[in-house]
């Protein structure tokens, strides 16, 4: 009985931590991270202070998890729709069209915010680097399958795209154009630059199919 028991109260742990999570993020990206109190998610929830406060110690610790969440969500659900995938080109439009689906709901403040939680942004910059390495393999299957042209050094893009990504961000682009137009236009020319002719032709089918 006492071990149903304990199995009982981790079960629920874990179900409160998903519904924090899922009602903290929301509010987080419309509204911007300071201007969401731990208060107003506990209230949302119908829990006490002290019960949030039991389950994260801080704001920062709640918001480094529903990140991690965000991002391994996101790579399960590219890694699921590659299984079934017809090829590199319908991969890569999917993905840009899941990482774009959201950004009319999200504050710039939202991303000005993140860098002034060092932990937030050390799993980021560790995320990234465990990406990367298969980043470049699956570059390698488009470029061996015809898809993308094999002299350009996509390392070099990478890094063009993140001060890109900055400075949208640090200029407040964001005040003439939605981030979704800035970053949809963005990387629709980017694509079209590292295709072959083949590439190309597989490109506008999908982009005619969906809008990223």
């Amino acid at each position: 009985m006492h071990k149903n028991g304990n199995n009982n109260s981790s079960q629920y742990r874990n179900e409160l931590k998903f519904r924090i999570i899922r009602t903290a993020m929301p509010l987080f990206k419309q509204k911007g991270i300071k201007a969401v109190r731990m208060d107003d998610i506990a209230n949302i929830l119908s829990i006490s202070k002290r019960t949030l406060y039991e389950i994260y110690n801080n704001k920062e610790d709640l918001l480094l998890e529903g990140v991690k969440n965000d991002y391994y969500e996101m790579t399960k659900r590219i890694q699921d729709y590659a299984m079934t995938a017809e090829n590199e080109i319908d991969i890569v439009v999917t993905f840009f069209r899941m990482k774009f689906a959201d950004l009319d709901s999200i504050t710039p403040k939202f991303f000005t915010e993140l860098d002034k939680y060092e932990k937030v942004k050390l799993f980021m910059q560790e995320y990234k680097t465990e990406q990367q390495t298969e980043a470049t393999e699956f570059i390698r299957k488009c470029i061996e399958n015809g898809f993308f042209v094999p002299s350009i050094n996509y390392g070099i893009i990478q890094e063009v795209c993140d001060y890109v990504m900055s400075s949208v961000i640090s200029n407040s682009l964001y005040k003439k154009y939605t981030l979704k137009d800035i970053f949809c236009n963005f990387f629709i020319v980017l694509l079209r630059g590292f295709c072959t002719e083949k590439g190309l032709v597989l490109l506008d089918l999908y982009l005619k199919k969906t809008y990223i």
